[in-house]
């Protein structure tokens, strides 16, 4: 069994997911056109899966071919060590495989049902998802048959990193603006309401903004409508400001699941990891937080209101104050994502 033989099957695909272009505009009469992608991406989405039932197919047969018995046990424990080893690095590879195949799976599904619903923004967001679903569920599997291999594995980049980076730092922003409006506020403030507008409308001129998620671009679109309509009204009904603004919130709220994002979670972990490190692992306590180190960490601001405190004011608190964020940020990014809860009519991310 040899894992190498493989390894261009997964460079191939990778590569042509990436040069598949699902960059759909939120315009209501330009959307329909993700219908053209849809074979596209169904057939890159069947050999992907087929490559995985491969894999898993063989690193399970060959485990299962090796004989039990004691008999068949090396004489010396560092062969028995490196035994154990390689039969726990095949089986990571047969649960990757495995669980890679229901990833597949549940894509072309989804995309199945987005037809069949015939709804254009249904079928443009399920296309992008389904392909980042792939790729996902390729780059790991390939990143680990190099690694049983003892092989680098190539540097892969996840794409949108820039991308969810940008969408956090709105959601902050936003999650500042709203904020500004005090609790048990009847009215919505108009200056308020102006500079949330101003924000989006900047955000919508962003490089990056056409890579954010179609649907999200529909609702922002809608959005922008209804506050650009509400500002320029000569009654400005006070309920039609109150629900305008909990759509905002909600919107604010499904920004924040940027964070759950594969690229970020590894981006997150790494960058905390360092601080962590840092900060209290070291023999001679540190007095204050490195400059170098809070600049670095202003990629986490929008992460946690209690961190972003603390990115945003070190001088303020001792050192020992980053102790109890970092680690509970440890811990969970270094276990599996749970499901985020989704405001209705929104799509999880």
């Amino acid at each position: 069994m040899n894992g190498r033989l493989f390894l261009s099957q997964f460079d191939s695909l990778i590569e042509r997911l990436d040069s598949v272009g699902i960059r759909v505009p939120e315009d209501s009469a330009l959307i329909g056109l993700a219908n053209d992608l849809v074979p596209v991406i169904t057939h890159v989405l069947r050999e992907s899966l087929a490559l995985m039932v491969a894999v898993e197919r063989t690193f399970d047969s060959a485990h299962e071919r090796r004989p039990i018995g004691a008999e068949a046990l090396p004489d010396s424990l560092p062969e028995i060590a490196k035994l154990i080893a390689a039969e726990t690095a095949e089986r990571e590879v047969v649960d990757l495989a495995y669980f890679a195949q229901i990833e597949l799976q549940h894509a072309l599904e989804s995309l199945q049902r987005a037809q069949d619903h015939d709804d254009p923004v249904l079928v443009a967001s399920s296309c992008e998802s389904s392909l980042q679903r792939a790729r996902r569920s390729l780059v790991s599997l390939e990143s680990t048959l190099h690694e049983f291999e003892e092989l680098e594995a190539p540097a892969r980049h996840w794409v949108d990193l820039e991308m969810s980076l940008q969408i956090r730092r709105l959601y902050r922003n936003l999650r500042e603006d709203i904020l500004a409006r005090r609790a048990g506020d009847e009215a919505v403030s108009e200056n308020v309401l102006r500079r949330v507008l101003y924000r989006l409308v900047g955000f919508r001129e962003l490089r990056i903004y056409p890579f954010l998620r179609v649907d999200d671009r529909v609702h922002l679109r809608e959005l922008l409508r209804r506050m650009v309509l509400w500002l320029n009204g000569k009654e400005r009904s006070l309920e039609d400001a109150r629900q305008l603004w909990s759509s905002l919130y909600d919107f604010a709220q499904v920004l924040a699941q940027v964070s759950y994002r594969q690229e970020l979670r590894e981006h997150d972990l790494a960058l905390i990891k360092k601080a962590h490190h840092l900060l209290f692992d070291g023999t001679v306590p540190l007095s204050r937080v490195p400059e170098t180190l809070v600049a670095e960490l202003h990629a986490l601001l929008g992460l946690d209101e209690d961190l972003d405190r603390l990115i945003l004011d070190p001088d303020r608190v001792p050192v020992a104050a980053w102790y109890g964020p970092l680690s509970t940020h440890l811990e969970r990014l270094d276990s599996q994502p749970r499901e985020p809860l989704v405001p209705q009519g929104f799509v999880a991310r």
